[in-house]
């Protein structure tokens, strides 16, 4: 295995297998977002993403802790309108994980709340401990979440159930959550990390340029009419007829055997 510091708070491992596992280390600070945890996410998830062995990556809380209690409230306190304009607080790591090309998944236990639950919605796909609680409570606290919270949220429970959590600060489990469509499998919390890698395995034996067109393909809904959504699909779709990959696989399903993919 190969490890990479990010930064006294990250670390990050990457298996022989293409799949990477980025932790948020600061659990005497319930793995809290301040700028130094960010800065080390950022630089994780780009030396990832850099890395043409990795194929896959899981997101999680260190081991036994929370996922993250969210913004580092010390460093946002005395922070004026104008100074959050110029810091754009979380924008750099909605940007880094909005950017990835690489399938990756949310492990989660204990909690995610405020940024640590936007964080979570950032990512591709969800699995929760059963447990696990989900809230977005700026609201208690003098502010709104500003890390995708109303927008990610919105879109997947749409206005109502939205309106509800944000505006009472309300907290839902991981099961509640799965009911609901946010998060994908909802399992006992020492299932999770395994399960979690499980899928990230799955995704990584599979060709890795038809898995990022799969993903571009699936986040284009998000802002594509039906129509243009289609069309975009089927672009995408073609260009993949052009793959090494795409060939192996049909003929070793022809030839009833498994395909081996070079990943062009």
């Amino acid at each position: 295995m190969a490890h990479n510091e990010g930064s006294v708070f990250t670390r990050t491992t990457i298996d022989k297998f293409g799949v990477a596992v980025i932790e948020i280390n600061r659990p005497q600070k319930r793995n809290a977002l301040s700028q130094d945890v960010i800065d080390g996410l950022i630089a994780d998830i780009s030396v990832v993403e850099k890395d043409s062995q990795v194929r896959a990556v899981v997101l999680t809380g260190s081991p036994g802790g929370p996922f993250s209690a969210g913004a580092d409230i010390g460093e946002l306190v005395d922070i004026s309108s104008p100074e959050g304009f110029k810091r754009e607080y979380l924008k750099d790591l909605s940007d880094a994980i909005g950017s990835m090309r690489k399938p990756i998944i949310a492990a989660v236990l204990g909690f995610a709340l405020g940024g640590g639950f936007e964080l979570a919605m950032m990512c591709d796909i969800i699995i929760a401990a059963k447990d696990a609680k989900f809230g977005l409570p700026e609201l208690s606290i003098g502010t709104i979440p500003g890390a995708g919270g109303t927008q990610r949220l919105a879109r997947t429970l749409g206005k109502f159930k939205t309106m509800e959590l944000i505006l009472t600060s309300a907290t839902l489990t991981g099961e509640e959550l799965e009911h609901l469509g946010l998060v994908s499998r909802s399992l006992n919390k020492d299932e999770v990390l395994s399960e979690a890698m499980k899928s990230a395995y799955s995704i990584a034996a599979k060709s890795n340029p038809v898995v990022q067109l799969a993903k571009q393909a699936i986040l284009s809904a998000e802002e594509m009419s039906l129509q243009s959504g289609l069309q975009y699909e089927r672009a995408l779709y073609y260009s993949s007829f052009s793959l090494h990959d795409k060939h192996e696989g049909m003929t070793a399903f022809k030839e009833k055997r498994p395909p081996v993919f070079k990943h062009c």
